[in-house]
């Protein structure tokens, strides 16, 4: 006889596999230990998640919908106040939740494959710098071989994650020789601002 589901057990196994890796980083993470966090045996554990992988690849999705709940309030009237405040979400995001920030970075595993709408949740911000590049330049000279809103948008992308990357380092107070402050108010202006073209 199989036993009845609990509802509220995955949210729990959940909220406690987030503590272990925004406290450790995701290397501390494993089934026992997860299991006694959670206060289930590592049978039920199993029974609501068939891996690790599984569960890492859930956590950064309540890691994306909690950015992507600042996104989606982007105002595209203004599409440069758009990317700024995209940067400055990102930015915060990043250092409020450093080990789920690199977390949500790292390329997850072939055995925890996520839906096509699951991959859109992950990376929102591409999403919605493309949408504000869209918005921010006219579509029609991508025909031309002018502006695209989607490499505009990797450009973005890639800019993004590795200013977030250098400012978790140190290196960009470093050799820049501003402080934290000074570098995220140059950044966010440089963001906001169009993409190179061609």
């Amino acid at each position: 006889m199989t036993r009845p589901a609990n509802p509220e057990l995955p949210g729990r196994i959940l909220d406690a596999a987030e503590r272990i890796v925004a406290a450790q980083g995701h290397d501390a993470l494993n089934m026992r230990r997860l299991a006694g966090a959670a206060g289930i045996t590592p049978t039920t554990l199993y029974y609501y998640f068939d891996s690790k992988d599984h569960i890492l690849a859930q956590i950064k999705l309540r890691a994306a919908k909690r950015l992507n709940g600042k996104l989606q309030r982007l105002d595209l009237s203004d599409p440069a106040g758009a990317l700024r405040e995209l940067a400055r979400a990102h930015v915060a995001f990043a250092e409020e939740h450093p080990r789920l920030y690199r977390l949500f970075m790292e390329r997850l595993s072939s055995r925890a494959p996520l839906t096509e709408d699951e991959q859109r949740t992950l990376h929102f911000s591409y999403f919605a710098a493309e949408r504000a590049l869209g918005a921010l330049e006219p579509r029609g000279k991508s025909e031309t071989g002018g502006f695209d809103p989607r490499s505009g948008a990797m450009e973005k992308w890639v800019l993004l994650h590795g200013f977030v990357s250098l400012l978790a380092s140190g290196a960009l107070e470093t050799v820049v020789g501003a402080d934290r402050e000074e570098l995220k108010k140059a950044f966010f202006g440089i963001f906001a601002s169009p993409a190179r073209t061609e």
